[in-house]
């Protein structure tokens, strides 16, 4: 599912979420998601470039054992080191958030920059 870098997109990208997962995993678990999904996708609107026709993709896969959600745009990358944002700055909560609720993440840097994340379902839904 593919969203344009505007400020709807992570209430259109939960929306997705909800209707995917909803009814499949843990009232924990479609909570964690959502919460970085919605990170993720605020991210990249903020900082992907906006030159041509950019958009944020939502890729989600669920299997027995986890959900596995990537985030993609048209960023060049960056380097994945979370770390904890002072009470006082406004932002930089998203891969601090990711880091400590996501069982495995990571960036992957290509033609598209993409944040993935991994929530183990331990056999709830």
């Amino acid at each position: 599912m593919t969203f344009g870098l505007v400020p709807e997109a992570a209430s259109q990208a939960r929306t997705v979420l909800n209707d995917e997962l909803g009814r499949t995993v843990s009232v924990k678990v479609l909570e964690d998601a959502t919460l970085l999904v919605s990170e993720l996708v605020t991210n990249a609107v903020r900082h992907a470039p906006k030159e041509g026709s950019p958009e944020v993709e939502l890729r989600l896969k669920l299997d027995p054992e986890r959900v596995r959600v990537v985030v993609s745009d048209p960023g060049a990358g960056f380097a994945a080191t979370p770390r904890l944002p002072t009470a006082s700055e406004g932002s930089g909560w998203g891969l601090y958030l990711v880091d400590r609720i996501a069982d495995r993440w990571g960036v992957i840097s290509k033609d598209r920059n993409e944040v993935w994340f991994e929530i183990d379902v331990d056999g709830e839904g």
